[in-house]
């Protein structure tokens, strides 16, 4: 799998979706230091699997591109199987590219936890991601123990990175899924989440077991959904506001529990 050949250059195609502007003067400077100096670095192909004796790029297009408009025959290449590549061509693409690329915040936290899952350091993952070695642990932090429903919202927009933020920081792992889908349909601020946890007690309801995961969800709902409806101000006296309407009982409705003053 880690074999250097050379492969015709002629015989490399580009994967799908993987191509990307060129930096001009960049681009000229590679050509320079390939015609003086050849490729030092082999690029990443995997066979095209179509009946032809093609092969898809998946890493090291610049090179190619270069070798292509140099004129030159072959290119080292190191060639990997078909699972291999379609599992890898992506990730394999963002972390080569990943300065000059303008991504979500939610695929960059997860580019950051993957590169860590990978064995690379704090300090280098900070210098690649261009963020601090700070926010690098903070990221590692809220994504431990994070299920792929977690992962999921983010991905498609139902959560924001910073509201996922304040429920890692309170919810424990095994309830954040139910805290995820609360939190998901309510139109509420990260710093008023945040507050809500803060002034329920969540980390004493907490204590009190999975025998009452039901009441805490059904009180987390409460909250997020009241406070959109109070009158604007500062967080402090929105939370103020929900206080004065604070449930005192639950009552079962349908397969869930719905919250009433008295």
């Amino acid at each position: 799998m880690t074999t250097v050949t050379h492969v015709q250059v002629d015989r490399i195609r580009p994967e799908d979706g993987l191509g990307r502007k060129r930096d001009r003067e960049g681009h000229l400077e590679l050509q320079r230091s390939i015609r003086q100096f050849g490729v030092l670095t082999p690029i990443t192909v995997r066979p095209a699997g179509d009946g032809t004796d093609d092969y898809l790029l998946i890493k090291g297009q610049g090179r190619t591109l270069a070798c292509r408009i140099l004129g030159m025959q072959e290119i080292p290449a190191i060639v990997v199987d078909e699972a291999y590549g379609q599992d890898e061509k992506v990730r394999q693409f963002l972390v080569e590219n990943v300065a000059r690329l303008r991504m979500r915040p939610v695929d960059r936290a997860l580019l950051i936890r993957r590169a860590r899952e990978d064995g690379e350091e704090t300090t280098e993952i900070a210098r690649r991601f261009g963020v601090t070695a700070t926010t690098v642990r903070r990221l590692l932090a809220q994504f431990e123990g994070a299920s792929t429903t977690e992962v999921a919202a983010l991905r498609s927009g139902e959560i924001s990175l910073s509201l996922h933020a304040v429920i890692a920081r309170h919810v424990d792992p095994g309830e954040r899924d139910d805290a995820v889908r609360v939190v998901s349909g309510a139109d509420i601020r990260t710093k008023e989440l945040d507050a809500i946890f803060v002034g329920l007690g969540w980390s004493e309801l907490t204590t009190l077991g999975l025998t009452q995961r039901a009441q805490r969800m059904a009180l987390l709902s409460w909250a997020c959904y009241s406070i959109a409806n109070l009158p604007g101000g500062t967080v402090r006296d929105r939370i103020r506001g929900l206080a004065t309407h604070f449930p005192l009982e639950f009552e079962p409705d349908g397969a869930t529990l719905a919250l009433v003053s008295r």
